[in-house]
């Protein structure tokens, strides 16, 4: 008994916005923390040893346990084709059968400047939050805040970097002007919530988003919580931006599903949080085109594990994105499905299923029946510029697997007479690949972004947006 004593006064607590004094009266919105939750968890009980065995079974460690493969191949003979029938074609399978649709924007989008600093960042920088409101002609609305550093001594607008993060605005930057975080974060292995201002301010700076290199290159950087857009959390996409868009019954997960609407209807979700996150970058990139410090017509999207997914599927459903990265993005990202290496879809789908739509469910023990593979995918950014980064210690998302979806892509990216990747195996060393529109970056070191990873993301960006 008092242990939820405990429990429910600390969900008191969050939801009062008190866990520190920086919080009071600051208070959290409905949609930090997702519904049916006790529901939720015992759907996962009944899941987990399922879960369990599906790792056991299908967690290869053993490149020399690879299965035999074969690619679908593209069909497309010139730019025409390409544009006209096998994109489309493409994109439509990847939403119906990966990663759900993509709504469009709201009927109005309105931008609310929460704080600006002037002098940030030891004087060189203008800080911003802003609070992104998104509004229906029906009167549904939905909001989340972002940040923006934006170099000083720029002499036009600079191109900007947009991406979600994983701990909260605040917890990346000392900057003692941003708001702690709204938002909650949920832990996989003790099975509870806690709220965002448990990270310190400034606990990871600048090491995942290095504002300060970002602003001597000259470039700027937006950034949201990703928890903040939508929850990670089985039943997150009920209070999602989707709610917008969709009704609570086209939201539901699929133990609320009953089995004749499941075997006889064939009904499955349409949507997944891995699509929420991406449609709010590109709402980002709608509140920046309203921002005249920044040149939104020089975008990069980024984005690292699940939100390296994320940042390829908002790079292939919204071409004003001009650059996309994909760091360390693995199974479901930019790693070849049909790899049975490091995670495999089957173990991706059993432990995330929330993040991609239902009708994934009908390919999870057979990935080769699917109409595409990830090089297909990836093709989806051409003409624009993509940049693929692994790391030599991450064989969870499978480098090589990685490598060889960038270097299958590359066929899209010559039909418009660019340059592919300039090899055709796997660096052995820590390298950069490519010199146009088209990269792969590799280096030493496991799952993270690192000074290396923007290091190589500044090049690339230079050589996009012409910066030197």
């Amino acid at each position: 008994m008092k242990k939820y004593i405990i429990f429910a006064a600390a969900i008191i607590t969050i939801l009062t916005g008190c866990t520190m004094t920086e919080q009071i009266n600051y208070t959290y919105p409905e949609h930090c923390m997702p519904p049916d939750t006790e529901r939720s968890e015992m759907a996962l009980q009944f899941a987990q040893p399922y879960a369990a065995a599906v790792i056991y079974k299908y967690y290869n460690r053993d490149k020399n346990q690879i299965q035999p493969y074969t690619l679908p191949q593209f069909t497309s003979k010139n730019v025409k084709e390409w544009e006209e029938i096998e994109r489309p074609r493409i994109l439509q399978q990847v939403k119906e059968c990966f990663y759900g649709e993509m709504p469009p924007a709201p009927d109005f989008l309105d931008v609310e400047l929460l704080t600006q600093v002037n002098d940030a960042f030891e004087g060189t920088a203008i800080l911003k939050e802003f609070r992104i409101h998104c509004r229906m002609k029906n009167g549904k609305k939905f909001h989340f805040d972002t940040m923006l550093a934006v170099p000083k001594n720029t002499k036009t607008p600079p191109p900007v970097f947009i991406g979600l993060n994983f701990s909260g605005n605040h917890a990346y930057t000392k900057e003692p002007s941003v708001k702690i975080s709204r938002g909650m974060e949920f832990s996989t292995m003790e099975r509870k919530f806690s709220p965002l201002s448990k990270y310190k301010r400034g606990q990871f700076d600048n090491h995942t988003w290095n504002f300060r290199e970002a602003i001597k290159r000259g470039y700027a950087v937006a950034t949201a919580c990703y928890w903040d857009v939508c929850p990670d959390y089985w039943t997150g996409i009920k209070i999602s931006p989707f709610t917008l868009f969709y009704d609570e019954k086209d939201l539901r997960m699929d133990y609320e599903v009953s089995y004749h609407e499941a075997q006889v209807e064939k009904w499955t979700r349409p949507v997944g949080i891995i699509g929420a996150w991406a449609w709010g970058m590109s709402r980002i990139l709608d509140a920046l085109e309203k921002e005249p410090l920044v040149d939104a017509k020089r975008a990069a999207v980024i984005g690292h594990s699940r939100l390296g997914k994320t940042a390829l599927f908002a790079g292939a459903c919204d071409q004003r994105f001009k650059l996309v990265i994909s760091n360390n993005s693995g199974n479901a990202g930019a790693k070849l499905t049909r790899r049975n290496i490091g995670e495999t879809l089957p173990i991706s789908y059993w432990f995330h299923r929330m993040w991609y739509c239902g009708k994934l469910a009908w390919y999870v023990d057979s990935p080769e029946t699917l109409p595409f593979d990830q090089h297909m995918y990836l093709a989806l950014i051409a003409p624009r510029a993509l940049c693929v980064a692994s790391a030599t210690e991450d064989l969870h998302a499978d480098p090589e697997g990685e490598f060889l979806s960038t270097f299958n892509a590359e066929y899209i990216w010559k039909l418009y007479g660019q340059k592919g990747l300039g090899a055709d195996t796997m660096p052995t060393t820590p390298q950069t690949l490519g010199c146009e529109k088209l990269f792969y970056n590799l280096r030493e070191g496991k799952h993270a972004v690192t000074a290396k990873d923007w290091e190589c993301y500044y090049n690339v960006a230079d050589k996009v947006f012409n910066m030197k």
